[in-house]
């Protein structure tokens, strides 16, 4: 099955018709919503563009990946999804905004035509492009005197990486291929071009929301405060130019569509639909996007259509993240090995023991989160700071109320438990109780394939002391499944387990 990954940079979900917006039409994705299954409950794993990408590259959090802001590189040693895919015989390529560092390194793709920003300066693949076309530009947009895309919509950035995917989709259509689109809005330059065909329409977004909010966390307050006290009406220009954006993207979203429907690669061709992390878009008085536990910034759209594991045409209120993406395309190429922490979505959705109670945030180390579908917690790590909130009421903290004090401490359990999954768990198997294996499988359903194994029961005398003391003399058994490390150096107890099982 081909795989192709189509992410936007800031889009949050309530700006799109298929999430319940009434004044913006995205009729294309729309149709991936009903050709698949929206989901309700998806989370970004860092709000912050590289790191979020980065998460979504490796299947690892923050703290393990170690981007944990832009510009920053990989930690050594870690596994990438393009190379996995092509290890599975995939033609991979990457059109748009990448945003790793450096900013040239594919990370396995064979082939990437770049849109980065300013980070690649006169090799970027796109300012290169506009400028063989129109040698007068000096920058990498091409703006005219009202800070608008200057030429036809033709050659806007966004429909230039639509139209590259399609282009590698045609040279390699005969071949399995895994596409990453990744196109540049709605973040900023709030540019569409007005040149547009009349396409996207100028429309008075909806206000944003209490403006004058003043945050609880200093953390927050700080960083609220960069942005100047801004008029309603900035807001609002804001937001209109941020929804015509939105408009242009979901008629290139459409151009996909229509050219895997024309050469009968659609219905086997697994899409996914997501961004790196929301947009407060004027909300609580800020645009930034940082260590807030805002939904506005915090949710993200995750559609993924034509799974075949999967029906079509429906909103599931399932726990996923975008760090999810590289599990869910390896389960389409027929990979089921681990890719750090992700989860294929699809075998979320058809096997509860597999899916998530809590799911995991971070912003650097500015702010750890936890959220499941009715309340969201964070915690300012050295600030001593935590708010803890309903989902559905997000400016009421409830974190000193005594009767929300279970919910507080089960939260901080939690964040303690991904923290130390975020470094690596280190526990020495005679240590993996029945609880403590239970407690891992919850946060980590594939621990028992990746940790690493030390000092587990070495004898049928160890055995027989924890019968006797009633309690489970096999709760090391699954270490058979790691028979070669555990014959190496652990003996003639697991040398006879493997003879004999």
């Amino acid at each position: 099955m081909n795989v192709m990954v189509i992410l936007c940079d800031q889009l949050r979900p309530d700006f799109l018709a298929c999430y319940g917006n009434q004044q913006i039409k995205t009729p294309n994705i729309d149709i991936l919503y009903h050709d698949g299954v929206l989901f309700n409950h998806a989370i970004t794993s860092s709000p912050v563009c590289a790191p979020g990408r980065a998460c979504m590259m490796t299947g690892r959090y923050v703290s393990d990946h170690n981007v944990w802001t832009n510009d920053v590189p990989f930690r050594e040693g870690v596994e990438f999804l393009p190379q996995r895919m092509k290890n599975n015989g995939y033609k991979c390529a990457a059109f748009g905004k990448l945003h790793h560092f450096p900013a040239k390194d594919h990370k396995g793709f064979d082939v990437a035509f770049q849109m980065e920003e300013s980070r690649l300066a006169l090799e970027d693949d796109y300012y290169k492009y506009l400028k063989e076309l129109h040698p007068e530009i000096t920058n990498l947009y091409g703006h005219d005197s009202t800070g608008h895309f200057a030429y036809p919509l033709e050659e806007y950035y966004e429909h230039w990486m639509a139209s590259k995917t399609i282009e590698f989709i045609e040279e390699n259509k005969s071949n399995n291929f895994f596409t990453w689109t990744s196109f540049q809005g709605p973040h900023g330059p709030m540019d569409a071009p007005l040149n547009d065909n009349g396409l996207a329409e100028w429309i008075d977004i909806e206000d944003p929301l209490e403006i004058d909010h003043n945050p609880n966390s200093e953390v927050v307050r700080y960083r609220r405060a960069r942005d100047g006290v801004k008029t309603m009406e900035q807001y609002r220009k804001y937001r209109g130019e941020y929804a015509r954006m939105i408009q242009i993207i979901d008629y290139e979203v459409g151009r996909l569509i229509s050219y895997l429907k024309e050469n009968n690669l659609y219905e086997n061709t697994l899409i996914i639909f997501s961004v790196d992390h929301g947009n407060t878009a004027g909300d609580y008085g800020t645009i930034q996007k940082g260590p807030m536990l805002y939904k506005a910034q915090l949710e993200i759209p995750m559609i993924v259509a034509n799974d075949p594991t999967m029906p079509k045409n429906l909103k599931s209120d399932l726990l996923v993240s975008n760090l999810d993406i590289g599990a869910t395309a390896l389960k389409a190429a027929g990979d089921n090995n681990p890719l750090g922490y992700s989860r294929s979505i699809g075998e979320m959705f058809n096997n509860p023991d597999y899916q998530r109670k809590v799911i995991y945030s971070e912003f650097c180390d500015s702010m750890k989160l936890v959220s499941n579908k009715e309340y969201r917690m964070a915690y300012y790590p050295f600030a001593g700071e935590c708010e803890l909130v309903k989902i559905d009421d997000e400016l009421v903290d409830l974190s000193d109320k005594p009767e929300y004090q279970n919910i507080k401490e089960k939260f901080m359990k939690d964040i303690i438990d991904f923290m130390v999954l975020t470094k690596g768990v280190k526990i020495e198997a005679q240590d993996l109780t029945p609880k403590v294996q239970l407690g891992l499988k919850e946060k980590w359903p594939n621990y028992k394939k990746e940790i690493p194994i030390v000092f587990p029961i070495a004898s049928q005398r160890d055995r027989q002391s924890l019968i006797d003391a009633g309690l489970d003399g096999d709760y090391n058994e699954f270490c058979i499944e790691r028979d070669d490390e555990i014959v190496q150096y652990y003996g003639k107890y697991w040398t006879d387990k493997r003879r004999f099982t």
